[in-house]
């Protein structure tokens, strides 16, 4: 397969980067995004790119005001259905019905540059990149939002991934969202959205097209802003799951995709290993010698992070630790389900962003 699609690829993107200004499918998966997706197609309406053939936002059977308001739009803007409700199942929907030659994947969520499309299709077309993308910015909308958003712009809470924090252009292993040629996505079978636990699907593709030979690149000039978890709970339930879903992608390919997986699941193992030492030697700072080294790193990280302003500080320290903890124990969760053969949650329990 790997030999297959290195001389597939290019062939594939030589004809198709004969076009300089190619017409732009963009495809938007929505379920229950009532309260943000007017403001998503009203800022993809107003792009610079002339050529946006169609905005198709693929639902995934919303209950609140998202269908009325995608359906209020008319003209170039497309509801389709989703049955398989997931973001995977609504990317390979749209990839089916688009018909441009490259597709910009969106989320309902986040906000967009006036030059988020030109920027994207200009750095695909430069580049010569299978997938290209931009930084994951967040932007606050709460308190403890906006500690959220200043962690996980730096390696303390994130680690070394660039695409969450860099201002250099160059290949990474994934980036955010991203804009392709349909053909290239289509040559490699598309999302996965069977085998993944969900919200894999990206990460797991950029995984496959850059074992395939392609190539991932970031483009800091693609800029859009996220809107991070507000509450402590929602972020817990958001890094679990990404834990699990490094796990998926464990099972699938029999490998990771990067090492960063194993820092936040190794810090668990060595706490366990600790406590359980400090049981045998009946030593209380044995057995809290690892978390208590950890939470004096992360204080120190925060207060750093924090310098310009204290107010975030506490929050700063409680989101790292809820990163890293809630990360490892999906991840370790996932293990268990590999091990057992249990499959992993291909669709958010409850549906919603999780």
């Amino acid at each position: 397969m790997k030999n297959l699609m290195n001389t597939m690829l290019p062939s594939i993107e030589k004809g198709l980067r004969n076009d300089r200004h190619p017409e732009v499918s963009i495809i938007i998966p929505t379920l229950q995004e009532g309260t943000s997706i007017k403001a998503c197609i009203e800022s993809l309406l107003g792009q610079t790119y002339d050529r946006i053939g169609e905005v198709l936002v693929v639902d995934g059977g919303s209950t609140d005001q998202t269908r009325e308001i995608v359906s209020s739009f008319g003209g170039a803007v497309r509801l389709l259905d989703n049955p398989g409700v997931t973001a995977a199942s609504a990317m390979n929907i749209g990839i089916g019905e688009s018909r441009s030659q490259v597709v910009v994947r969106i989320d309902a969520h986040s906000e967009y540059a006036p030059d988020y499309v030109e920027n994207s299709v200009n750095t695909l077309l430069r580049t010569g990149a299978t997938m290209v993308g931009g930084p994951m910015r967040p932007r606050g909308t709460s308190k403890f939002g906006n500690a959220v958003a200043l962690v996980t712009s730096t390696p303390l809470a994130v680690g070394p991934g660039r695409f969450h924090y860099s201002e250099e252009e160059g290949e990474v292993d994934t980036v955010y969202l991203g804009t392709f040629f349909r053909v290239d996505i289509e040559a490699l079978g598309q999302y996965d959205e069977t085998n993944l636990q969900w919200a894999a699907e990206d990460q797991e593709l950029n995984y496959r097209i850059r074992r395939s030979g392609g190539i991932v690149y970031l483009d800091p000039s693609i800029r859009s802003w996220y809107k991070p978890r507000s509450a402590p709970k929602p972020l817990a339930k958001q890094y679990r799951n990404y834990g699990l879903a490094k796990a998926s992608t464990l099972r699938k390919h029999k490998r990771l995709p990067s090492w960063r997986p194993l820092a936040p699941a190794l810090l668990l193992l060595c706490s366990v290993m600790g406590l359980v030492g400090g049981i045998i030697l009946r030593s209380v700072p044995v057995a809290i010698s690892v978390p208590l080294i950890h939470l004096g790193t992360v204080v120190v990280g925060a207060a750093y992070l924090t310098r310009s302003d204290r107010s975030l500080f506490p929050n700063s320290v409680l989101a790292v630790l809820i990163c890293h903890w809630s990360y490892a124990f999906g991840f370790f969760q996932g293990i268990g389900r590999v091990l057992s053969r249990r499959s992993f949650d291909v669709k958010p329990k409850g549906g919603g962003r999780g």
